[in-house]
């Protein structure tokens, strides 16, 4: 849908207590390990993102049983058994997807084509490729090397030892070790020092617990996995997405408002959680118990901030730093540039339409602080940019947002959740 709609501000600090919609990145690692269990797993607060229905619809294409009750999910698994499969599927623009099915698929008997969208066969899969193929997965690139779309020709895999190169996406990694269990052998993953966003793997390990499976680290980069493992099915509710519930918090610091999300503990899986810790050094107040609170403050100041661990926060708090009084530097931001856009030279160029000063390298982001104005912000695919630059229309007047359906990638009702939080949307 090509529309533009425009953000009007809010006239006074924003008060709020949300839930969030359940974690995507979480939902996508259990539906693969539901599928590898033995038995029935009941996902409660299941995530309703676009990428989350995408791997619903494509497991079911390999024979899973899936019913959705609402914000439930009931998956029937089959242990690692599948049925042989011949034929396509299109994990459209959801990396997850891809990467996880990728190695999947390895184990499935049969031709599978894994293919996506235009942008999708931009973004890099060679070092999941070569891992899986040093352990005796047959997959053959069809178009460029080191990109989708890829075919696959499944079987059984025996496991080993493999150097795996993590340092452009940590899904290479997760991807393996959700089907390494189910390998004859055992596997050790050496990923050396270089891991891109490491607690998304930390993620990945703690669900695997939660169906029962525990992964050994020897070292900062080593994981070693048993073989002839069985996921147990299990019963669970999802916590709160923390990636979607940073646009309420940054709102909050921004209005000088508080935001209570109910169902984010502070004890979370997800490495964006620290968000709000970024948002505490720019002089919010935070409070941490069995939910969390962010309480904005008069003037932001500029922070230095390494994001190599929560790069999928870095667009929001480059939107906020625009406000921040001083100079802000963001590091560690290389893997977004193989993201849904480039998303380093979006941000640049969308934050001076804004009328703020703003340099990047390959790594960085430079942000020079001060009074943005109103501006039409691109999305360019993205919907992290839509909803990032729309935490900025909720401050000032102006802020007009193409392509606004793009958030139905990640979080469906946010331009709901940002009426409910007394913020106006209009058609512009």
């Amino acid at each position: 849908m090509n529309s533009v709609i425009e953000i009007i501000p809010i006239r006074q600090p924003v008060r709020a207590r949300l839930a969030m919609p359940g974690s995507k990145s979480i939902t996508n690692r259990a539906m693969v390990m539901a599928a590898l269990a033995e038995g029935t797993t009941v996902l409660n607060n299941a995530s309703d993102a676009g990428d989350s229905v995408i791997m619903s619809n494509l497991l079911k294409q390999l024979g899973i049983k899936i019913e959705k009750r609402g914000d439930v999910i009931v998956l029937i698994g089959n242990g690692g058994r599948f049925n042989e499969f011949n034929g396509a599927l299109n994990a459209a623009d959801a990396g997850t997807v891809m990467r996880f099915l990728c190695a999947l698929c390895c184990m499935i008997p049969g031709e599978t084509v894994l293919t996506g969208s235009d942008r999708m066969h931009e973004r890099p899969i060679h070092g999941l490729v070569e891992a899986l193929t040093r352990l005796g997965a047959n997959i053959y690139y069809l178009n460029k090397a080191g990109f989708p779309p890829v075919k696959i020709t499944g079987g059984s895999m025996k496991g080993g030892k493999v150097r795996m190169d993590a340092s452009m996406s940590s899904q290479f990694v997760s991807a393996l070790l959700m089907i390494a269990p189910c390998f004859s052998g055992d596997t050790e993953i050496d990923c050396g020092s270089e891991i891109a966003s490491l607690p998304y793997i930390d993620m990945t390990m703690a669900v695997m617990k939660q169906f029962g499976l525990e992964i050994k680290r020897k070292e900062h980069g080593t994981f070693n996995v048993t073989g002839q493992s069985k996921y147990s099915p299990v019963q669970f509710t999802i916590e709160g997405d923390a990636s979607s519930a940073s646009y309420p918090f940054a709102i909050a610091a921004l209005t000088a408002g508080s935001v209570e999300i109910v169902n984010l503990p502070s004890n979370s899986l997800q490495g964006d959680i620290a968000f709000a810790d970024l948002l505490q050094q720019m002089g919010c107040s935070v409070i941490k118990d069995k939910t969390i609170t962010v309480r904005g403050c008069s003037q932001l100041k500029a922070i230095t901030a390494d994001l190599s661990g929560m790069p999928d926060v870095a667009q929001t708090l480059a939107v906020i730093a625009s406000f921040a009084k001083g100079e802000t530097v963001l590091k560690g931001l290389k893997t977004l540039q193989h993201k849904e856009t480039k998303r380093i030279t979006a941000l640049k160029t969308e934050i001076k339409k804004m009328g703020i000063a703003c340099d990047a390298t390959d790594d960085t982001l430079t942000i020079r602080g001060g009074n943005p104005h109103g501006a039409l912000i691109q999305t360019y695919g993205d919907h992290r940019m839509a909803m990032s630059f729309a935490v900025a229309g909720a401050k000032i007047p102006g802020i007009r947002i193409q392509n606004p359906d793009v958030v139905m990638k990640s979080f469906p009702g946010f331009w709901r959740t940002l009426e409910t939080m007394g913020i106006k949307i209009n058609l512009a």
